[in-house]
């Protein structure tokens, strides 16, 4: 199969019985048949339209069969047809380094690399959530931009916390954004919209100070 020579795939994902890979150091995406017949190749090194610097994963959409793209070091998601022509860009002024990619049928997922967090979008492309990684106990903390809220999940997925409401007093968030911790594992909360101050809670989650 496959005997096409590529330059590090690193991304992949199958659409509609066809294989679409992205090329790392060819900055471009190949297309194939299941049978590994190469079927067409997009892209090279810029940043234009269909135009790549270092991709890294890839996805397709159910609903239009759209691919989807990290353009890695462009710091970008280029949204292409099914028969990989450029239709769109998404998060140039958002993502540092976004390095993978799922696509469901409500929601976009991307992650960054640069940042160590997952943003999330709805279907509209709309961004609604923005994740940091870890804690100290590997907690994954996510900060809800359209719930004015904060959620702590454990290593498994399951909701172990959640704090905040909308509002502009202590302990609550009107469009939470920016989320951050400490080297003394506190939870910093910066809100995008009408407020001028951080808000830093401990990870038993009572509010600390607000600065």
């Amino acid at each position: 199969m496959f005997s096409e020579k590529m330059n590090k795939p690193i991304g992949i994902c199958i659409s509609q019985n066809i294989v679409v890979v992205t090329q790392l150091f060819g900055h471009c995406i190949n297309m194939y048949e299941l049978e590994g017949k190469l079927i067409k190749s997009v892209g090279k090194k810029g940043n234009g339209e269909a135009q790549f610097y270092l991709p890294h994963g890839l996805d397709a959409s159910d609903r239009n069969n759209n691919v989807y793209v990290c353009d890695a070091s462009n710091n970008r998601v280029q949204i292409l047809t099914q028969e990989l022509k450029f239709h769109s860009m998404l998060g140039i002024d958002v993502f540092k380094y976004p390095f993978d990619i799922k696509v469901t049928s409500d929601r976009l997922l991307v992650l960054d690399r640069s940042d160590l967090c997952m943003f999330v979008f709805n279907s509209d492309h709309v961004l609604t959530k923005r994740l940091i990684t870890r804690d100290r106990d590997y907690n994954i903390i996510m900060s809800d931009y359209c719930s004015h809220c904060v959620y702590v999940f454990n290593q498994e997925g399951e909701q172990i916390h959640k704090f905040g409401k909308e509002g502009q007093g202590i302990g609550e968030f009107y469009y939470p954004f920016g989320i951050a911790l400490d080297n003394t594992g506190h939870i910093i909360v910066g809100c995008q919209k009408n407020t001028n101050y951080l808000q830093f809670f401990e990870l038993i989650l009572h509010l600390i100070i607000h600065s």
